[in-house]
């Protein structure tokens, strides 16, 4: 690749990097790396432990999308602990109980984790109805893969491998792999 290509490439990666920091509306408490665009929005708050990093230049959407942190009420909270590698496309949304997210996580592209349901499921309160809520954590250590959707009150016990493409609901202990659609135990993690 040619100098001026590189430094093309730089000047749009960073333009694009403070740009959506600009149009943030939450504020984000602890230093952390951006590598892609981070887009923080809503009342609540975010907390990302250092040597946090988000995006990787050289994966699928990174020059077409963003980290997406929505902690929407005030009381809601997303945390993210240290030394975390979070790929492109990340979304997490927190309506209820909050996200935590343990420190050394490895997040793969296009990750949702959400805590809340959003809508009542019965057809006559989906409208103006209570949604479930329930708190999701994310022990240290654990690796999602791709496409992954991560839903409320799921826990994830250290060490576990999340694999690509899983729905995951429920609690999890440490030192497994979890796999599939709904996502149940493949195997222990040997030491």
């Amino acid at each position: 690749m040619s100098l001026c290509a590189r430094i093309l490439r730089k000047l749009v990666r960073m333009s694009r990097v403070r740009f959506y920091k600009c149009i943030s509306t939450a504020k984000v408490q602890g230093k952390f790396c951006s590598v892609a665009p981070v887009l923080c929005e809503g009342r609540g708050s975010i907390v990302v432990g250092e040597g946090t990093t988000f995006g990787f230049i050289e994966d699928a959407d990174f020059w077409t999308s963003y980290v997406f942190l929505n902690p929407r009420n005030k009381d809601s909270k997303i945390s993210i602990g240290k030394d975390c590698q979070i790929c492109n496309h990340f979304t997490a949304v927190s309506e209820g109980p909050g996200i935590e997210i343990g420190d050394k996580v490895l997040v793969g592209s296009s990750v949702t984790v959400l805590d809340s349901d959003f809508h009542d499921i019965s057809p006559e309160k989906r409208i103006g109805g209570t949604p479930k809520t329930g708190k999701v954590v994310i022990a240290d250590n654990v690796w999602i893969g791709d496409r992954v959707t991560i839903l409320k009150g799921t826990t994830v016990g250290k060490n576990s491998v999340v694999a690509a493409g899983a729905v995951v609901s429920g609690e999890f202990p440490a030192n497994v792999v979890i796999g599939g659609v709904p996502a149940k135990v493949i195997r222990e993690i040997g030491g």
